[in-house]
């Protein structure tokens, strides 16, 4: 298992909470240390035992760290991590938990002088934000996917498995590109979805939604600043799996229109046979 004396954790939300609980549940790391824009909110962080150190500037909480997460918003993470490098030390291990990669990749490809960045992103997260709901179990056995770039050497490839593993997470390398058209189908169009299900439903239909709308507008709940800026940083292939379920759409349209039973069946079952091979019967 991995250990680590002093972890820096940007971002102490939903998934940093989590990382910092398990971290400390797990003894891995001597010290765990808080970064955000609220010092209250991080002052109830450690009081509930999450964090040991509290920062609101990332520099001086970087100074001697063995290991840098940053779990800020996508569009955020490249600048925490590049300002977290100017007092990291050469051997320091940068990683995030962003729903994007080659974008974030490409901007700090070049520009780390000290220290080396590997991306992960962790499948686990939830419509729910904030520390409050944070739990050290929420990566056991959950999928958490490592994106390392051509430069990146493997030794620290090979640490940022380790972490994810140490914190009862299965691992999967992949690269930037894969992971983000991967990413476009699997969560970022259905969560388009979702929000457009949820806003085309009429406000005088909302007293007799039942589960099935629930559990299909369940995750339209989430952060819309957040959803806007994974959205716009993975705009291409979001936009190709668009079309593609556009054109699913339209087969459906098509077997309705002329009233086919048997397409609507094979449509169906289609969808059916999918979801079981994923989730089980």
């Amino acid at each position: 298992m991995s250990h680590w004396n002093r972890v820096v954790i940007i971002g102490v939300g939903l998934l940093g909470g989590s990382i910092a609980m398990a971290l400390k549940q797990r003894g891995l790391a001597n010290c765990v240390a808080g970064v955000g824009r609220n010092a209250q909110r991080l002052q109830q962080a450690r009081a509930a035992g999450m964090i040991d150190e509290t920062y609101t500037d990332i520099e001086p909480a970087a100074l001697d760290a063995d290991l840098v997460i940053a779990c800020t918003p996508v569009q955020q993470i490249a600048a925490d991590i590049l300002s977290a490098t100017r007092w990291a030390k050469p051997s320091t291990l940068f990683t995030d938990v962003g729903s994007t990669k080659a974008a974030i990749i490409s901007e700090l490809e070049g520009k780390i002088s000290r220290g080396t960045f590997v991306g992960s992103h962790p499948l686990a997260g939830s419509e729910k934000s904030g520390f409050e709901n944070a739990r050290a179990d929420l990566f056991e056995n959950r999928l958490t996917l490592v994106t390392p770039s051509e430069n990146t050497p493997n030794q620290a490839t090979e640490h940022t498995k380790a972490l994810w593993n140490s914190l009862g997470a299965q691992v999967r390398e992949m690269s930037p590109p894969q992971h983000d058209a991967v990413l476009a189908v699997t969560s970022h169009l259905p969560h388009l979805i979702a929000s457009a299900l949820a806003a085309n439903t009429p406000p005088d239909h909302l007293d007799f939604v039942a589960a099935g709308w629930r559990d299909c507008t369940r995750i339209a709940a989430g952060d819309v600043e957040l959803w806007c800026q994974i959205l716009r940083e993975n705009r291409r292939p979001v936009l190709q799996a668009v079309e593609n379920f556009a054109k699913v759409l339209h087969s459906w349209q098509t077997a309705l229109e002329n009233d086919q039973p048997e397409q609507i069946l094979s449509l169906l079952e289609s969808g059916k046979q999918i979801r079981d091979q994923a989730v089980g019967n």
